[in-house]
Formats: C-alpha cells, sequence, structure tokens
C-alpha cells in the first residue's frame, strides 16, 4: 500500500470516529448532513467499483485447455 493511501486511510478513519463521537447529541438536521455525506461517499465508491473487477477461475476450463495443450505433444 502506498504511502499516500495508508496516509487517507488512516484520516479518513479519525475522521469518521470524529464525526460520530457525539452522534446521539446531534440534531436531526446535523444527523442529516452526516447521513447526505456518507450516501456521497457510497454514491462515489459504486462508480469507483469499475476497479474492482474480479476475475472468475474456471478449474475446468484451466485443465481442459492444459489437456489440449500436452495432448498435442
Amino acid at each position: 500500500m502506498s504511502k499516500e493511501k495508508k496516509e487517507l486511510t488512516k484520516n479518513f478513519k479519525v475522521l469518521i470516529e470524529d464525526l460520530l463521537d457525539h452522534y446521539e447529541e446531534y440534531t436531526e438536521v446535523e444527523k442529516a448532513k452526516i447521513k447526505e455525506l456518507f450516501q456521497k461517499v457510497s454514491d462515489l465508491n459504486a462508480i469507483l467499483d469499475k476497479y474492482d473487477i474480479e476475475t472468475e477461475f474456471n478449474l475446468e476450463e484451466y485443465f481442459n485447455s492444459v489437456s489440449r495443450y500436452f495432448g498435442a505433444y
């Protein structure tokens, strides 16, 4: 993990803790602003999901490919 990413992660965790430390005492307007902020972060995360592409590994397809390759010799 890059130094910048580590620093951002650390700072974000601290910020979240600080935002929510007295949540029960906040007014409904303040709570709504926090929820709105978290919704915006969630929306951004959904946009960035395109980078979370996982490749599916098909074991049967792998063995078939290997068998075809080595079966030719």
